[in-house]
């Protein structure tokens, strides 16, 4: 029986899990070309005409970011990818519960003789190593990049897989979030809605610590304080001593939202859907 678990969850989201590994390869690969095509003089003028408040948003030493590798680096914040990923993190896991219950599924397959925490952990895994997938997609898209349209100065790719590490962690953190949310509610555009507030939430957090100086202590509520891929990709040292943290507490949330998620499922009633 587990492996019919396995198929469901597999197959369940395999059009979206295909559509974004292509939109993820190729918008690295565009992203890379873009960037060759951006004057290196003009990109360091505009940075140094930043103002003071937009340079500690940023988080980032100027100088490091006018390298080219920090201009390659955006591409793990950028809006498309993290768009792409919160997509299928949120959208992935809502339908683990209350999606069920609103389409009326969850509770027939409540029906066969498998415990309930199959139902989260199995669902868990696919979708963490889809994740890995996914990320290694947005990856391989900037190695071809790097290659074929190639830049002017000389970059390895392998500088980039501290933010490659950080994207995974951050995009897990957000899925058991979302589950654990899915798994107290009925309605999956409720969880969708609240995952994605907690999402927005959590980057206004973020930003306000960084701008206002006496509420720095504000990033300790955010989750979104230990997704650092630029910081962890341009000051190795820093990498050093903080990929543990920022990845491990990242990883905790997301195991935790699990937890949550199947705690929650094995001790509530499965209401019929309306």
């Amino acid at each position: 029986m587990n492996s019919a678990i396995w198929k469901k969850t597999f197959w369940d989201g395999w059009s979206q899990f295909a559509i974004s590994v292509l939109l993820l390869f190729a918008f690295a690969w565009l992203f890379v070309w873009l960037n060759t095509l951006v004057n290196l003089d003009l990109w360091v003028k505009f940075l140094d005409f930043l103002p003071p408040f937009a340079v500690r948003l940023i988080g980032i030493p100027i100088q490091a970011l006018a390298s080219a590798p920090g201009r390659i680096s955006v591409i793990f914040v950028h809006i498309v990818p993290l768009l792409i990923l919160m997509g299928w993190a949120v959208g992935r896991n809502s339908e683990l519960v209350s999606g069920g219950i609103a389409n009326g599924t969850l509770e027939v397959l409540l029906t066969v003789p498998v415990q309930r925490i199959h139902w989260i952990w199995i669902p868990a895994v696919v979708w963490a190593v889809q994740t890995c997938l996914l990320v290694g997609a947005l990856w391989l898209g900037l190695i071809v990049g790097l290659h074929v349209v190639g830049t002017a100065e000389k970059i390895s790719y392998q500088a980039f897989q501290p933010g490659v590490v950080n994207l995974i962690c951050m995009t897990f953190c957000l899925s058991g979030i979302t589950a654990g949310l899915s798994a107290a509610d009925s309605n999956r555009w409720r969880t969708i809605w609240l995952a994605t507030g907690i999402f927005i939430l959590a980057t206004i957090i973020k930003m306000v610590a960084r701008l206002w100086e006496p509420g720095a202590w504000l990033a300790y509520l955010s989750f979104l304080s230990a997704f650092e891929p630029q910081l962890l990709i341009l000051v190795p040292e820093e990498a050093a001593r903080l990929a543990w943290i920022y990845n491990g507490s990242l990883l905790g949330l997301g195991l935790i939202g699990y937890l949550v998620a199947a705690v929650l499922l094995t001790r509530r009633d499965i209401p019929v859907p309306r």
